[in-house]
């Protein structure tokens, strides 16, 4: 593996887990440079990250598609953790010349290797453990909104279902407006359907979608904003869209269901 390789497979990671464009074009940077790199370009889309890398006369361009993955903080944490070690072990390793910078290709194969390991590592907690908390959370929600006990549990049931539901059809690559509608449309359903045991029905149902609300997308699409990022910065933000779309579909739907006017 070459040294834009490297580089861009950090950046693909770190895109792909939830960083901003801002964060991931300085991992693309201080991976190469790191390595040995004098000068690097990074380009950055909602889709597409790229990197131009020179070194004395050498100069080399990739791309990668960079899909949308969703948000994973652990591999974000690693990946920092990573370059920490990554610049501190170079800075050892670097054998300067009078004209340029020379990495050894062992040093280069053991950052792939433990990058690898770090892209392959599982999530450190089971779907089933976050199920089980989204929709603890979301109970919490109705709590919070002056919900009874009854309200609660049937919020955490319903969004636990709703969360499962998610990762089902996100296993599967539907596209974000497809999940947000279907896992909408069931959380709320079984909560209307059991609205009939609480006396505050409306605190369970209005906490019960909060669990699609796109937050890292919101976030990161308003720092790429204030950051000078304005194409990615309008791309979350429209992806942000799509997903509450597909949430008020969702719920438009199962309040005609129910036959519940609002």
């Amino acid at each position: 593996m070459n040294l834009l390789d490297l580089a861009l497979q950090a950046g693909l990671l770190a895109h792909q887990s939830g960083a901003g464009t801002h964060q991931t074009s300085l991992i693309i940077q201080r991976t190469a440079k790191a390595l040995g790199v004098e000068r690097v370009e990074v380009m950055i889309s909602s889709t597409n990250i790229g990197a131009t890398l020179e070194r004395g006369d050498e100069r080399e361009t990739g791309f990668r598609k960079a899909p949308h993955m969703g948000a994973n903080f652990s591999l974000l944490t690693s990946l920092d953790q990573w370059l920490d070690t990554l610049e501190t072990q170079s800075s050892l390793v670097l054998v300067d010349s009078a004209t340029a910078t020379f990495i050894d290709s062992n040093h280069i194969q053991a950052a792939k290797e433990a990058l690898d390991e770090i892209a392959q590592r599982a999530i450190h907690y089971p779907s089933w453990l976050i199920t089980l908390l989204v929709g603890v959370s979301c109970g919490a929600f109705a709590a919070l909104f002056s919900g009874d006990l009854a309200a609660i549990l049937i919020t955490t049931f319903g969004a636990a279902l709703g969360m499962a539901v998610r990762f089902f059809l996100v296993l599967r690559h539907f596209k974000p407006v497809v999940f947000a509608t279907v896992a909408s449309l069931v959380a709320l359903l079984t909560v209307g359907l059991l609205r009939h045991l609480s006396d505050t029905p409306d605190a369970a149902l209005a906490a019960s979608v909060l669990f699609l609300i796109p937050g890292v997308p919101l976030i990161n699409g308003a720092g790429d904003l204030l950051n000078g990022n304005y194409l990615n910065g309008m791309a979350r933000l429209a992806m942000s869209a799509v997903i509450i779309v597909g949430i008020a579909i969702g719920v438009s739907l199962a309040l005609r269901v129910l036959g519940i006017e609002r």
